[in-house]
């Protein structure tokens, strides 16, 4: 039985190889990433909650103001009524309230009227909340809410109500059995009206402020960090350190940053003679090449990243070539998968035209991006799923559009000569931004390895 020794606290960078370079296109195939000093990788200190609440509630207040209304009219939606109970929010509600809000309270009734053009949209809560002053407050009793809500409605008479109700989008279904009954009960007379707001609650989740992306590329570095000391011989003593070990040092230390997460990290290990990638209590062995799978939630906004290491046998400065090719062929199905993702394109189109284009090249890809921001899974067009390789149904069918985020993750299959041509399979997960004038790496990609001494 190997022994294990515990981590050592002492901070080594040496041989810490990541490459990110804010900015950089994915689609110039000439651009290279810049090192990020080691001093900015670590020194990324997390806002203190004042500070944050702050910026969240400016954001929530344009948004409000300039995307809501756009995306109302867009979607031919006069009132969006959203009904969230306590600890049982609507998927939609946390990207609407304030840091001081922990849950919903009660039963709580948003609802979203269109003035018209020029006129902006009201923001009303029917019932005793408002939410640190971001909706005006329409005063019912606990129990007289929804007759509340009928006065409202009678008294503004919208002509397509939407509610949250769909059958293909999870963050646009928070309507609750009991809630809709009771809905579509009072509101019995305008029932011709309510229509699922489901595209509606799909474009509010995606499109995201200048300021918000801005901001993004701080939390992603916040992430960045952790990944970075994880793999490093601050943690990582090769022949003592196991898998476990690494993976519950990422899950402690983003707890002790003050951070949430959405899903428990993951640490495997890919090993010359080893067919199936290693896990758990297994320890990390020189010559090694590790991948993590890790994620936070911050300034309520998610990050999910995919980065790979290698620990370095002794005599040796950098990972094998085999190793570095298999990392550039994987960059190489970034770059196709982003040439196809254009806005204004389908999930599903873009999946199909990069299977082809990265088999036509001699890869071996499989495909699984996702939107990402509120949610680590975020609203958006999935390109492809790990199980759905042929195009996702229905909402593979949705279009790229500005604006929005993504997590390009993806994965190919090279053979490494060192290693006796065995498969080794390469993952990359990075988060990239569209804009108008094309793709963008929220903060640089990997393009070669951590090295672990």
């Amino acid at each position: 039985m190997t022994r294990r020794h515990p981590v050592p606290r002492t901070l080594c960078l040496l041989g810490l190889c990541l490459l990110v370079g804010p900015g950089t296109s994915a689609v110039d195939l000439t651009a290279q990433a810049v090192p990020v000093p080691q001093e900015e990788i670590f020194d990324h200190p997390v806002l203190p909650h004042r500070e944050q609440a702050q910026l969240v509630r400016g954001w929530i207040e344009t948004r409000f103001d300039t995307l809501l209304p756009e995306l109302m009219r867009r979607e031919g939606i006069d009132m969006w009524i959203i009904i969230s109970r306590e600890y049982n929010d609507d998927p939609v509600f946390r990207s609407m309230a304030p840091m001081e809000t922990y849950s919903s309270r009660r039963r709580t009734i948003l609802v979203f009227n269109d003035q018209g053009p020029g006129q902006g949209v009201e923001r009303l809560s029917v019932g005793r909340f408002d939410y640190a002053g971001l909706f005006e407050v329409v005063p019912t009793h606990n129990d007289e809410q929804f007759e509340g809500l009928l006065e409202l409605v009678r008294d503004r008479d919208p002509g397509v109500i939407g509610v949250n109700t769909s059958g293909r989008w999870n963050h646009a279904d928070g309507l609750t059995a009991t809630q809709r009954d009771t809905l579509f009960s009072t509101l019995s007379e305008y029932e011709d009206r309510i229509r699922s707001a489901e595209m509606l609650a799909v474009g509010w989740l995606e499109v995201k402020l200048a300021e918000e992306t801005d901001m993004y590329r701080h939390v992603m570095r916040v992430a960045q960090s952790v990944i970075a000391r994880a793999f490093s011989n601050e943690v990582i003593i090769p022949g003592a350190t196991t898998a476990d070990d690494v993976r519950w040092w990422m899950r402690q230390t983003v707890a002790e940053m003050g951070l949430g997460m959405w899903f428990h990290p993951s640490v495997s290990i890919q090993r010359q003679g080893q067919a199936d990638r290693l896990t758990g209590d297994e320890v990390i062995q020189r010559g090694d090449m590790l991948h993590t799978d890790f994620g936070i939630t911050y300034l309520g906004l998610s990050t999910d990243t995919q980065h790979n290491a290698y620990v370095l046998r002794h005599g040796e400065t950098d990972a094998p070539e085999g190793l570095r090719a298999g990392l550039r062929a994987v960059n190489r199905l970034q770059d196709i998968t982003l040439e196809q993702a254009q806005a204004g394109r389908t999930g599903n189109e873009a999946l199909a035209a990069s299977l082809e284009q990265a088999r036509a090249e001699g890869l071996r890809p499989s495909i699984y991006w996702h939107a990402i921001g509120y949610h680590g899974h975020g609203a958006g067009p999935p390109l492809g799923m790990t199980d759905y390789q042929d195009g996702v149904p229905v909402r593979g069918d949705y279009i790229f559009r500005p604006d929005t985020w993504h997590s390009v993750e993806l994965n190919t299959t090279e053979s490494v000569p060192e290693w006796g041509d065995q498969d080794v399979r390469f993952a990359l997960e990075e988060e990239a931004v569209l804009t108008e004038d094309g793709w963008e790496w929220v903060l640089g990609r990997q393009e070669s390895f951590y090295l672990i001494r």
